[in-house]
């Protein structure tokens, strides 16, 4: 997966399921009252981003950042 096509799946609110090393992940979306948040971890123990920059910057898969593990992600 490209950065760009992490974008466009954010900012189409495409839900994404993957698996890395027999963990699964998850990319989902929740809003309360205030604001529209982007979850992302793995599976129902979401962290969640108020924006992509905060997301892009500090979501992490293990002890690795999302950012910098992107291409282990099939779409």
């Amino acid at each position: 997966m490209t950065k760009d096509e992490l974008v466009f799946i954010t900012d189409t609110k495409q839900s994404l399921e993957f698996s890395y090393n027999g963990k699964n992940y998850s990319l989902t979306y929740d809003k309360d009252d205030n604001h529209e948040y982007i979850v992302f971890g793995q599976t129902y123990q979401g962290e969640k981003f108020k924006s992509f920059g905060e997301f892009f910057n500090n979501a992490k898969i293990e002890s690795s950042f999302l950012k910098e593990m992107l291409d282990v992600i099939k779409i």
